[in-house]
C-alpha cells in the first residue's frame, strides 16, 4: 500500500482569519482561533474518493512532543485515539483545526504557539487499511502565531506602524486587538496605505438587499441585480433497484451489486456501491458498462469488480467488463474466440489476481465443460479438457489458494451431478475428485474455509439440506451433521465468516420463498439458528457477501405483502450469541417522517412493502455524513405516524405496522416516542389521557407543547391531546362543533393558534372548511368559507408568518388535480384566491416548504395515479402588489419526477426532499436538496 500526500498551495496559510474590520471606527470584530488546513491523500496511487477518517497533532520538531490533538489523547507525538469523518474528493481535503463543532475535535490553546517549531502530524484511514502516518510532518509559519498577539499597549498600534495592507488580511488573534489598542483612524489610515479603501472608486459591491441604505448613505449607486442559478443536489443515493439473478461482491470497504432482471423481466447493466460503514449508496457510473445480463459472474480482484458472461434470455455473451471503484470508471473485457460465450457459469479468483472461468450454458442452451483465464490484459482459455468435469451449469466452484475446485450442477432439467475436479492453473491440468457421498445436486451452496470445502443444500432428485465436507489433500469427505439445519432448500447464499459457514434463504417446496438461516460450525459440527429479529424477508436467488464483520444479504426474489416478486432491500448479520443479530439494509421506505433539528435531517419509521423499519437515519449537513438513529425496542416500527422538533427532541406518535396473517390487520397504536440526538437515546411518552390510536392525523409544536388532531382508526376522529414533553403528559383536546372530523387534513402554527384545514371524513367526504385552535383558552373557531378554496386532498399547506397558503391537490368538485388555491389571514378571516398560472401545472402529493419569501412547491402528480412530475414552482405572494407571482422551476436532469414525499425541510437555504413513496414497487430512498436562486443587486462606488 502506498500513501502520498501533497499539500495545496494556501495550504497553513491564513490560518485565522480577520472577519470584519468595518463593524465600528478603531474597533477589530472577535475571530476564531482556527487553523485552515488542505491536503490531499492517494490510495495506491490513485486519488481517494469517500469519506476518509484523519487523526491530527500539532508535534514538536522530531515529533517526540504533542502540544495538542484532535481529541487531547495523544502523548510524545503518538496517534490520537478517535478520528475526525472529513470528506475527500479527487483526493483533495479541508479542515478547520480546532473546530469544536466537528465531532472528536478540540480547541486549539493559544499557548500552543509560546513554543518556537510546531508541526502538523496527520494520520489516514482510507476505510480497509487502517490508519497510515502521512509524512513528513508540517512545519507551521509565522501565520500561526498570530493569535498570540494579545498583549499590545493601548494605543500602540497606529496606522504608520502597521504593515501597509495588514489589516483585513493579517491574522487577528481572538480579543487581541480592541478599540482601546488601536489608535483612532489607523485601520482606515492602513487601508488607505495600502489602496484598499475599504472598495476603491469603481469598485462593486454585492448584496441581496435591493434598498441596502448603509450602501447608499456611503454614496454607492445600486446597478442592477443578477440572479444566481438554481441547484439540485443528490444528498443521499437511493439503492440499486430491484432485481435477481444479479451478483455482488466485496471490495474490502463496500459491496457491489450489479446487473440482473427487475420485476419487469427488463435486464439491466446498472449498480450501486454500499458501504456499510456509512449506510450509503453510490450509483456506478454506465459509460462502458457491459451490456444489460443475468447469469453472469462477478468477482474481486485488487479491489476491482469483474463482470463476465451471462445472458439476456436470448443472447448468452462472450464479454464483459471490470470497474474500479476508485475512479468510477469500466474497462472492457472484449469476446475471445477461444472462450465461448456462457451464462450461469462460475468463476474464481486466484492468489495472482487472474479470474478462472468455467462450465455453465452456452449457445444454443447446450452446457459447456470449457473455461478461461483472464489476467486483465489478455483472455486465454483453459486448453486441457483431460479429467476436466462433463458439461454442467448452475454449479459451483471454490478457490483453495492454490487450485479451483468444481462440484455439482446440471446436465439438464432432471439430470444432475454429484461429482467434481480439482484444476491446477500453474500446470494447467485438471484431476479427478474422489466419490462423493453427497446426492446429484445443483444450485447448492458451497464454501472454501481454509482446509476443506463445505457443501449444502440444493436440488436434484429432492430438496436437500445435508452437508458434508471434503478435503483436497488426501481426497476424503466426511459426512456432517445437519441436525437444526435450515429446512431442505436450493438457491440459498452461503459466507464463510472465518469460523463458520452462514447460510441464509433460499426455495422450499412448491416455490416458497424462505428468510430463515443458520450458521455451520464445521469444529463443533453443530448448527445455530438465526435470531428472527428484523430478518429479511424470505428470498432466493439473491447474493450475500461477508465483509469481515457481517454477512450482507441483497436483492432476489421473493414476497411483498400476498405476492411474489422481485425485492430491493436487504439485511446486515453479524454473528453472535443467542443466534446473533439482524439489522435492516434500509431500502426506499414510504410513510417516514422528516424534522430538522438546525443542523441535521432525521428521518425515522416507514416502511416498503410489509416490511415496517425499526429505527432511522440522520444527516449532518455540516459534514454531508449520514448515521443510524439508534433503535429501541420500546418504540415500535411503524408507518402514518406524525414526528416534531420541540428544538431538542424529535417526539413520534401514533401510526400503524402491517400484518397479513392470518388476513391483512392494521394495528393501530397511540404510543410515542422521545428522541434525543445528542445522546442518541430514546424516552417512551406516557399513554395516559392520549389520544385513542390513529394515522392520518398532524402534529404540530407550539414551543412548549405537540398538539396532536384528527386522523382515522376504521373511524374518523374529531379529537386530539396536548403532549408536553417536560411533565410527559397529556391534555385532551375534545372534539367540537366548529371542526368537523376528518384524516389527511394540514395543520399549521401561527405563533398563538393551530389551523386546520382539508381532508375527507365519515363516507369519504371532503371537510368543506377549515378551523382555527386557541390551546390557551381551549377554543375552536370555524373559519370562514367566503372565496375558500374547493375542499381537496392531496395539497400542500405552509404558513408564511402572516397568512396560510394552500395550493393543489385532487379537489372533491371535479375528483382530479388542480392548479389553483387560496391564501387565509387569520387576523381578518380571509381568504384570498390564487389563480391557475400557465407557468405551474396541476398536480397533487407534491412537497412545499415557505423560504421565508416564497412558497416553494416541485413533484407530484397531474392526475391520480399519473407519471410523477419532476418540476416545480416558486410562488412570491408579495409580488404583483400583493397578488402574488409564480415562477417556474424547470425539470432537472439530477432529479427525476417523483411523489408522495415522506418531508420536505426548509433548511434556512435550502429545500431538503425526502425519501418520496411512489407506489408499492416504486419507492425512492434517496435525499436531495434544491437551492433556489437569488437575486444578487450591484452597488458601485463612484
Amino acid at each position: 500500500m502506498n500513501f502520498s500526500k501533497r499539500f495545496a498551495a494556501r495550504a497553513l496559510a491564513a490560518l485565522v482569519v480577520l472577519s470584519s474590520f468595518l463593524l465600528a471606527p478603531g474597533s477589530f470584530s472577535q475571530v476564531p482561533q482556527l487553523l485552515n488546513y488542505q491536503g490531499r491523500v492517494t490510495v495506491i496511487g490513485t486519488n481517494f474518493n469517500g469519506t476518509g477518517q484523519f487523526k491530527f497533532a500539532l508535534v514538536n520538531g522530531n515529533g517526540t512532543q504533542t502540544y495538542w490533538s484532535n481529541d487531547g489523547t495523544s502523548n510524545a507525538g503518538s496517534q490520537p485515539t478517535a478520528s475526525v469523518s472529513l470528506p475527500v474528493l479527487n483526493g483533495l481535503y479541508s479542515v478547520l483545526l480546532g473546530n469544536a463543532l466537528l465531532p472528536n475535535m478540540t480547541i486549539v490553546p493559544v499557548t500552543v504557539f509560546t513554543n518556537p517549531d510546531v508541526r502538523l502530524r496527520v494520520w489516514f484511514n482510507d476505510g480497509s487499511h487502517g490508519f497510515q502516518l502521512l509524512t513528513p510532518d508540517q512545519r507551521i509559519a509565522a501565520v500561526g502565531y498570530a493569535i498570540m498577539a494579545g498583549n499590545v499597549p493601548d494605543g500602540s498600534i497606529t496606522g504608520a506602524k502597521l504593515a501597509v495592507g495588514a489589516v483585513g488580511a493579517a491574522n487577528i488573534a481572538d480579543g487581541a486587538i480592541t478599540s482601546t489598542q488601536l489608535a483612532a483612524g489607523a485601520a482606515a489610515a492602513n487601508l488607505n496605505a495600502g489602496g484598499q479603501s475599504a472598495v476603491a472608486s469603481g469598485g462593486v459591491i454585492m448584496s441581496t438587499n435591493p434598498n441596502a441604505t448603509e450602501l447608499l448613505n456611503a454614496g454607492y449607486v445600486r446597478l442592477t441585480g443578477i440572479e444566481t442559478a438554481e441547484r439540485f443536489k443528490p444528498l443521499h443515493n437511493a439503492p440499486p433497484g430491484d432485481r435477481y439473478i444479479h451478483t455482488a461482491v466485496w471490495t474490502g470497504t463496500e459491496m457491489i451489486v450489479w446487473g440482473g432482471v427487475n420485476s419487469n423481466s427488463t435486464y439491466l447493466n446498472d449498480g450501486a456501491r454500499y458501504n456499510p460503514t456509512f449506510d450509503l449508496w453510490t450509483p456506478l457510473s454506465k459509460i462502458n458498462a457491459p451490456s444489460e445480463r443475468a447469469g453472469h459472474t462477478g468477482v474481486v480482484a485488487a479491489g476491482i469488480m469483474l463482470i463476465w458472461g451471462g445472458t439476456n434470455a436470448s443472447t448468452p455473451f462472450g464479454d464483459g467488463g471490470y470497474y474500479n471503484p476508485a475512479s468510477d470508471e469500466w474497462t472492457t473485457i472484449p469476446a475471445n474466440v477461444n472462450v465461448p460465450a456462457r451464462a450461469y457459469h462460475t468463476a474464481v479468483v486466484t492468489g495472482s489476481n487472474e479470474m478462472i472461468v468455467w462450465g455453465g450454458l452456452g449457445a444454443g442452451g447446450v452446457p459447456l465443460n470449457s473455461g478461461g483465464r483472464f489476467n486483465f490484459t489478455q483472455f486465454q482459455s483453459v486448453t486441457t479438457l483431460t479429467n476436466a468435469p462433463a458439461v454442467r451449469y448452475v454449479h459451483r466452484a471454490v478457490w483453495t489458494g492454490t487450485e479451483m475446485i468444481v462440484w455439482g450442477g446440471a446436465l439438464s432439467g432432471s439430470s444432475f451431478y454429484n461429482n467434481g475436479a480439482h484444476y491446477n492453473p500453474t500446470t494447467n491440468t485438471w484431476a479427478a475428485m474422489s466419490a462423493s457421498p453427497l446426492g446429484a445436486r445443483y444450485a447448492h451452496v458451497m464454501v472454501w474455509n481454509g482446509s476443506r470445502v463445505l457443501i449444502w443444500g440444493g436440488l436434484g432428485s429432492a430438496y436437500f439440506n445435508d452437508v458434508a465436507s471434503y478435503n483436497p489433500g488426501p481426497k476424503t469427505w466426511t459426512t456432517l451433521s445437519n441436525v437444526n439445519a435450515p429446512s431442505p432448500r436450493f438457491y440459498s447464499t452461503a459466507v464463510w465468516s472465518g469460523s463458520a459457514m452462514l447460510v441464509f434463504g433460499g426455495q422450499g417446496a412448491a416455490g416458497t420463498p424462505l428468510g430463515d438461516g443458520a450458521s455451520f460450525d464445521p469444529a463443533a459440527n453443530t448448527w445455530t439458528t438465526f435470531a428472527t429479529a428484523a430478518e429479511p424477508s424470505g428470498r432466493y436467488v439473491h447474493t450475500a457477501v461477508w465483509t469481515g464483520d457481517e454477512m450482507i444479504v441483497w436483492g432476489g426474489y421473493g414476497r411483498i405483502n400476498t405476492s411474489v416478486s422481485t425485492l430491493k432491500d436487504g439485511g446486515r448479520f453479524t454473528p453472535g450469541a443467542g443466534g446473533g443479530t439482524w439489522k435492516s439494509l434500509v431500502a426506499a421506505r414510504g410513510g417516514s417522517t422528516t424534522v430538522w433539528t438546525g443542523g441535521e435531517l432525521l428521518i425515522w419509521g416507514g416502511g416498503y412493502g410489509d416490511l415496517v423499519y425499526p429505527g432511522g437515519l440522520r444527516l449532518d449537513l455540516t459534514t454531508n455524513s449520514w448515521r443510524r438513529i439508534a433503535n429501541d425496542p420500546a418504540i415500535t416500527p411503524r408507518f402514518g405516524h406524525t414526528a416534531i422538533w420541540s428544538g431538542s427532541q424529535m417526539i413520534i406518535w401514533g401510526g400503524f405496522n402491517i400484518t397479513y396473517t392470518p388476513f391483512t390487520t392494521y394495528n393501530y397504536t397511540n404510543t410515542g416516542g422521545r428522541y434525543n440526538p445528542a445522546t442518541d437515546t430514546w424516552s417512551v411518552t406516557d399513554a395516559s389521557n392520549a389520544p385513542t390510536a390513529r394515522s392520518s392525523h398532524t402534529a404540530i409544536w407550539t414551543g412548549t407543547e405537540m398538539i396532536v388532531w384528527g386522523g382515522s382508526n376504521v373511524t374518523y376522529a374529531g379529537d386530539g391531546g396536548r403532549y408536553n414533553p417536560a411533565s410527559d403528559t397529556w391534555t385532551p383536546v375534545p372534539a367540537d362543533p366548529a371542526v368537523s372530523a376528518r384524516s389527511s387534513h394540514k395543520s399549521v402554527w401561527t405563533g398563538s393558534q393551530m389551523l386546520v384545514w382539508g381532508g375527507f371524513g365519515t363516507g369519504f367526504v371532503y371537510a368543506a372548511a377549515g378551523a382555527r385552535y386557541d390551546p390557551v383558552n381551549g377554543v375552536w373557531t370555524a373559519m370562514s368559507a367566503v372565496n375558500s378554496p374547493a375542499p381537496r386532498i392531496d395539497f400542500s399547506l405552509v404558513w408564511t408568518g402572516s397568512e396560510m397558503i394552500v395550493w393543489g391537490g385532487v379537489a372533491e368538485i371535479i375528483f382530479d388535480y388542480v392548479g389553483d388555491g387560496g391564501r387565509y389571514n387569520p387576523t381578518t378571516d380571509t381568504w384570498t384566491a390564487i389563480p391557475v398560472s400557465p407557468l405551474i401545472s396541476r398536480r397533487g402529493t407534491h412537497a412545499a416548504v415557505w423560504s421565508g419569501s416564497e412558497m416553494i412547491i416541485w413533484g407530484g402528480r397531474s392526475t391520480p395515479g399519473g407519471n410523477n412530475l419532476g418540476d416545480g414552482g416558486r410562488y412570491d405572494p408579495a409580488a404583483a402588489g400583493g397578488v402574488g407571482k409564480w415562477s417556474a422551476i424547470a425539470q432537472s436532469g439530477v432529479i427525476g419526477g417523483r411523489s408522495d414525499f415522506s418531508g420536505a425541510i426548509w433548511t434556512g437555504t435550502e429545500m431538503l426532499l425526502n425519501s418520496p413513496y411512489a407506489s408499492e414497487r416504486g419507492n425512492y430512498a434517496d435525499v436531495f436538496s434544491y437551492t433556489p436562486p437569488k437575486t444578487l443587486y450591484l452597488y458601485v462606488r463612484p
